[in-house]
């Protein structure tokens, strides 16, 4: 006959006093790390946005040497803000394309509409700007300009206009 000798058992897991530092210590880093993380969003609006104005003006332009027409990007609300979204309207009068308004936030300023010629240059004798912003207080978030020369090329850069 043989005895066994049986051992405690060793519970698996973790121990209140260990699960509550860990938290801790998480919340500590999600704090830190929660505003630069904020910033990096309304950066990634802007950037959206200066692109989606980019292509619209890409689009408006090979339209133009397209139906060989004049195609004008205006502003969904009629005046120089362009963050309510905006329509490009070929030479017929018939649409394009379009764009929705933007999330809060998000700001595009800049003339009251672009016109592409048949040869798919800027009917502006001056190069026009745009500017993608964000309007949130205390935001450090740089500006892009977009600007379209006599060529009707468009260019983003960072920074303001």
């Amino acid at each position: 006959m043989t005895i066994r000798r049986t051992l405690p058992r060793r519970s698996a897991g973790f121990t209140l006093m260990e699960l509550i530092v860990t938290v801790t210590i998480l919340g500590i880093l999600a704090s830190i790390a929660a505003p630069s993380f904020r910033e990096m969003m309304v950066d990634q609006r802007v950037k959206s946005a200066s692109f989606d104005m980019t292509a619209a003006l890409i689009l408006a332009r090979s339209e133009a040497l397209k139906q060989n027409g004049r195609v004008t990007l205006t502003p969904s609300s009629g005046t120089t803000e362009w963050a309510n979204g905006w329509t490009a309207t070929g030479p017929d009068g018939a649409t394009i394309g379009t764009q929705g308004a933007y999330a809060t936030g998000i700001t595009i300023a800049g003339p009251t509409s672009i016109v592409y010629t048949r040869s798919g240059r800027a009917s502006s004798a001056t190069t026009v700007t745009l500017q993608v912003g964000n309007s949130a207080a205390g935001s450090t978030v740089s500006p892009r300009c977009i600007s379209v020369g006599v060529t009707g090329q468009p260019k983003s850069v960072k920074g303001s206009c």
